[in-house]
């Protein structure tokens, strides 16, 4: 059997796979699967590339880096 995926991101062409798969029921889809994370790894990265401008992750910090009591005085 002639197992074929093709990834697409954006509609431009990021990956793909061709293989022939053959053996028993047990073998093809242990084969599939190890096929299906190799291209869903490459659709990740060609997903996370295609992001135009990357965000921070935190906040800017202000000024002072002070920390303050939150507590009322007593």
């Amino acid at each position: 059997m002639q197992v074929e995926i093709t990834v697409k991101v954006d509609g431009q062409m990021v990956t793909q796979h061709v293989e022939q798969v053959d053996g028993t029921l047990e073998q093809m889809e242990e084969t599939i699967d190890a096929l299906s994370r190799q291209v869903a790894g490459a659709a990740l990265q060609a997903s996370v590339e295609a992001v135009a401008s990357p965000r921070p992750l935190f906040r800017r910090r202000a000024g002072s880096c002070d920390t303050k009591d939150t507590r009322a005085e007593r």
